[in-house]
């Protein structure tokens, strides 16, 4: 029998006195993908970065974990877009890291073609297409000019570049649009098939049926080898909502970035109660959209009014302005300051924008928490104490302390398991519909979108190129992108090879 890359016994990991992981035994052999499925908060990512050898602060490891000598463990976190130097272009930075392996490897030092080849096709592997110019391009720009998928895919691209004989990632598909993430996992399946081991870190129970050689599932703190895996759900509809004088307009918004145009003349309204569904492929201009409501993106031209009233940039807005409208980001663990509590910053929104006392605010808090699947004894930790999933949470019950009229969610259920995405969105509709508050939603996750939006945008290369309820949305036309998103969602990868679906370009 081969010997295994990676053997695991009696693996116990500890925070203070909570077991984390108890009495983990498991293997992970060349060229399989094994599947680490489970809700949020379950030890996952705990048992992620103990077969990665990656110390956590804070943990104690006891157990056996032998590694096969002279193997390289690449590890792709959660919060995978961190790692990226956002003061070096990407392709001085995977140059770099092309030559650092070479060294390493006691190669000669690769020329510029041959770094350009590494290059390519490093990015490839990280469900990139490129043409020559494209790749370019991409290599001259820093990582803040990408969207949050897109930089989670190059610090992918980071951690093959060194070819790793066994590769564990956690959640990478999230914030990943159908197409990405269908090329995605493709590729996974062809680095399988060249006697790589990946280990992949998910609650997307379709991957896990897509690409998973085995499963092994997470609950507790303890691995199980048996267990079920959700039923995805169907697609539904909602009733078209009557019109209303709109509570937010976009106005011939436009942004630049070095000269060059972003977001093109967007037009768009929110109307109180409504949830607008905001679609695209990563890249589109989605998430600058979100931050232009934000107030974090300053517009090149037109204009964005809140009760028919132009909003200024978030520096200039007042508190009330700032309560009215609450954005939940994509990468919301960098969102929290890691010295204070999780609870404390969640109350602090009620306190400073709301004048709300410190008592009450700091009950509200561990109410809206509870809600949302995070206990107060949770929740009184350090935001390092926290699952990836709780802390996407925690970010959107912070937002919720404001008591907005517009809340720009982006991504916000892309860490959770089904059962806690739905607990999410079902508070989410509970809000709006007690509140009056208007929800634009950003996300990939098509299903979600359309079984619960009441009109959704399609966003395209910086512009809304479609805008319509779920139904009218359904009905477009093939080769049209609606049609074009649906028809990758629904295609199943499990076999390597060629994505066949490709999205128009207008």
């Amino acid at each position: 029998m081969t010997e295994p890359l990676i053997s695991v016994r009696g693996l116990r990991v500890t925070a203070g006195t909570a077991v984390l992981i108890d009495a983990a035994d498991l293997e992970i052999g060349a060229g399989e993908i094994v599947t680490l499925f489970g809700p949020s908060g379950a030890g996952k990512t705990t048992l992620a970065t103990a077969l990665a050898g990656i110390p956590v602060t804070g943990t104690t490891v006891t157990g056996q974990v032998r590694r096969r000598a002279a193997i390289r463990v690449g590890y792709l976190p959660q919060d995978a877009a961190a790692t990226l130097n956002p003061a070096r272009r990407i392709g001085t930075a995977l140059g770099e890291l092309a030559r650092l392996r070479a060294r390493r490897l006691g190669l000669p030092r690769p020329g510029r073609a041959q770094l350009r080849r590494r290059l390519a096709a490093t990015l490839a592997a990280a469900a990139f297409d490129l043409d020559a110019t494209d790749l370019d391009a991409l290599a001259r720009r820093y990582p803040f000019e990408f969207s949050g998928g897109e930089r989670a895919r190059l610090a992918l691209a980071q951690v093959l570049t060194f070819d790793p004989d066994v590769l564990v990632m956690d959640e990478p598909t999230v914030g990943l649009d159908p197409i990405a993430r269908a090329t995605l996992l493709t590729g996974l399946t062809a680095l399988r098939d060249t006697g790589t081991a990946v280990v992949l870190v998910t609650h997307d129970a379709a991957a896990v049926e897509q690409v998973g050689d085995r499963t092994l599932f997470v609950r507790d703190g303890r691995v199980h080898t048996t267990g079920d895996l959700p039923e995805v759900p169907a697609m539904g509809e909602r009733a078209p909502r009557p019109p209303a004088t709109p509570v937010l307009r976009l106005r011939e918004v436009s942004v630049t970035h070095r000269g060059a145009p972003t977001l093109h003349g967007i037009d768009l309204e929110l109307h109180p109660g409504e949830l607008l569904a905001m679609i695209g492929v990563s890249g589109a201009g989605k998430s600058t959209i979100g931050r232009c409501i934000a107030g974090l993106v300053t517009p090149a031209g037109g204009e964005i009014q809140l009760d028919a009233q132009r909003l200024p940039p978030l520096r200039r807005r007042g508190k009330a302005q700032i309560a009215a409208v609450q954005y939940v980001w994509q990468e919301s663990a960098a969102s929290f300051d890691p010295r204070r509590t999780v609870l404390d910053q969640v109350a602090a929104t009620a306190i400073r924008l709301r004048g709300t006392d410190r008592g009450a605010a700091t009950s509200q808090a561990i109410t809206l928490l509870t809600e949302l699947g995070i206990e107060e004894t949770q929740a009184r930790r350090y935001p390092a104490g926290l699952s990836g999933g709780q802390l996407q949470r925690a970010a959107l019950a912070r937002a919720l302390g404001a008591q907005p009229r517009v809340l720009v969610c982006d991504e916000i259920t892309t860490a959770l398991d089904q059962p806690l995405a739905q607990r999410v969105l079902d508070h989410l509709d509970d809000y709006r519909h007690r509140h009056g508050a208007a929800i634009l939603s950003i996300s990939h996750d098509l299903r979600g979108q359309l079984d619960r939006a009441d009109r959704v945008a399609v966003v395209d290369a910086g512009r809304i190129v479609d805008l319509g309820t779920p139904a009218e949305l359904r009905s477009r036309p093939a080769g049209t992108i609606p049609a074009g998103l649906l028809a990758v969602d629904a295609r199943p990868t499990r076999a390597a090879g060629r994505i066949e679906a490709c999205i128009p370009r207008t």
